[in-house]
């Protein structure tokens, strides 16, 4: 069982038909392929494997992935694409075209573990590889490690993705013949043909160099700061602040698509949600839009946030916070936007640094109110940890100059269980009250 670079057969018996189409800074590119059943994000391993990463950001970035499928889905082992795409013009299938095989740069260090993506390449041939990549569904080390000189990994899915990617491989699958022997497919086949509509299909790549991800904040105003989330090209910033009375609130760009080195987003603000030691119930949510915000970076990891709330327009200098120190990566970054799909309107945003993990969470009081707590200090132990939680009192407003917090108080503990990197259980005490929430990372 091989992952081979396929040629486009003759397609007596399959007939697609045209449908409409689906719709710290660190050096790590990230590549986000959107699929018709969610992003991807893949984080390339730029130093490990230059040769591999610069011919896969060649196709990425001359748009060749445009309108390209997967063409092969083995459960339990891979699914893979790149080799071939969807031509409007001609309606029919058509290769991708393949720039020269770049190089084998296969290593040990970088074996292929489930959620690493590699390249294809034709049997025999170990420096064959051009377009087609595929990703690792399982630990397929003993399988591909030792076979044709290895198969290259260059990146990773990261964890907030990897639901997409096993959604891909639980679809149902065809034999077309040829390449298309183990074709996954979407929706229902109409009258024996499958259409457009039922390939999985890519609609666009986008990479982007710098990662933005992180806490940041103002180390002269300690007491507010933001959260932000890096998905592919788009910014999820949520920011932890006061209104113009000094009661906590907090805001959101919840759509911050980066261009060179900053992005601008709207603003906004969510209330009539439930207090945690609540049963949720956000049919009362309302999102209202209080103005932008836009962030940009500099080269020395230092930024700038300009924003206008309610017509008061402001700037914040503001830089990474960093909270814990160490000399090993982490074997699970839960860095990342959690929530309950179940009970959209509050989350929990995580950033992990070493073996430290600080909560910022996003919520509401008993009258609807946006309200936020942190624990600042949670101790990775096994597959989660525990930490008390803290609410702040009240605060300065960012459209007024800073003048301190009036304290911060122990409102109860939290202690977050992961099931997979995927997947987790919080579990709290709030003001007495004591209760849990279902989380998983949120994929935008």
């Amino acid at each position: 069982m091989t992952p081979t670079h396929s040629t486009l057969p003759v397609l007596a018996r399959l007939l697609f038909l045209v449908a409409l189409l689906l719709p710290s800074l660190g050096s790590a590119t990230t590549v986000r392929m959107q699929t018709n059943l969610g992003p991807i994000d893949f984080v390339l391993y730029d130093t490990a494997a230059p040769r591999t990463v610069a011919n896969f950001l060649a196709y990425v970035n001359s748009n060749a992935y445009r309108n390209s499928f997967v063409h092969r889905s083995v459960p339990g082992f891979i699914i893979q694409g790149g080799g071939f795409a969807w031509s409007d013009p001609l309606a029919t299938v058509v290769n991708v075209g393949a720039n020269p095989p770049v190089a084998n740069e296969f290593s040990s260090s970088r074996s292929n573990k489930r959620g690493t993506i590699a390249m294809a390449k034709l049997g025999n041939d170990p420096n064959s590889a051009t377009s087609q990549w595929f990703v690792n569904l399982a630990d397929n080390a003993s399988i591909l490690d030792g076979q044709n000189g290895g198969f290259t990994v260059f990146g990773e899915v990261s964890a907030a993705s990897m639901p997409v990617v096993d959604a891909i491989a639980r679809l149902p699958l065809v034999n077309a013949g040829g390449a298309f022997g183990e074709l996954p497919i979407v929706g229902n086949i109409a009258n024996n043909n499958i259409a457009k509509s039922n390939l999985v299909l890519v609609s666009a790549t986008t990479a982007v160099t710098n990662n933005f991800q992180g806490l940041w904040w103002n180390a002269n105003e300690s007491g507010w700061g933001m959260s932000i989330t890096q998905h592919g090209n788009i910014l999820f910033v949520a920011v932890y602040t006061y209104d113009d009375s000094g009661a906590p609130i907090w805001y959101a760009i919840s759509n911050c698509p980066v261009v060179g080195t900053g992005c601008t987003g709207e603003l906004f603000k969510v209330e009539g949600g439930r207090a945690p030691n609540f049963n949720w119930a956000g049919a009362n949510l309302v999102l209202t839009k209080v103005g932008t915000g836009t962030l940009a970076f500099n080269i020395i990891g230092n930024a700038t946030f300009d924003f206008t709330i309610n017509n008061v327009v402001g700037r914040k200098n503001i830089t990474p916070q960093i909270f814990a120190t160490g000399s090993t990566a982490p074997a699970v970054n839960y860095t990342d936007l959690w929530w309950n799909p179940n009970e959209s309107g509050w989350g929990v945003s995580l950033t992990q640094q070493f073996g430290t993990i600080f909560a910022a969470w996003y919520t509401y009081d008993t009258a609807g109110k946006p309200l936020w707590y942190v624990a600042t200090n949670c101790p990775v132990v096994g597959n989660g940890c525990t930490s008390r939680v803290g609410q702040v009192s009240s605060g300065t407003a960012l459209t007024a100059p800073w003048r301190g917090i009036g304290g911060i108080n122990d409102v109860g503990g939290v202690t977050f269980t992961f099931s997979d990197a995927t997947n987790g259980l919080m579990s709290y005490t709030i003001n007495g009250v004591t209760t849990s929430r279902v989380i998983t990372r949120q994929n935008y």
